[in-house]
């Protein structure tokens, strides 16, 4: 019996499969969710903690070395047709 990878598995009751959601859903990184995905996944991915899946509404984005962190992010260009870049602002 071949296993198959999870990305390769079909959806129940479709014939399509896990990465041909992730493909559609993910597909703009410029979108203001994806793009903070992105942004977890790269800075978790920096310190070695993309092994575990990630939690969404978590009391933190990671636990390193006993610190919480929280990862945040920002652009100046975003999805949308914009007028001028955007201002990146973060209240801490």
């Amino acid at each position: 019996m071949t296993v198959k990878i999870y990305e390769e598995k079909q959806i129940k009751g479709t014939d399509t499969t896990v990465v041909e959601f992730w493909r559609w859903v993910y597909s703009d990184l410029l979108s203001n969710t994806t793009r903070g995905i992105l942004a977890e996944f790269l800075v978790g991915y920096a310190l070695g903690l993309t092994h575990e899946p990630r939690v969404e509404w978590d009391k933190a984005d990671f636990v390193y070395k006993g610190r919480l962190i929280e990862v945040k992010s920002s652009a100046y260009i975003q999805a949308w047709e914009q007028q001028k870049p955007s201002k990146i602002i973060f209240n801490i």
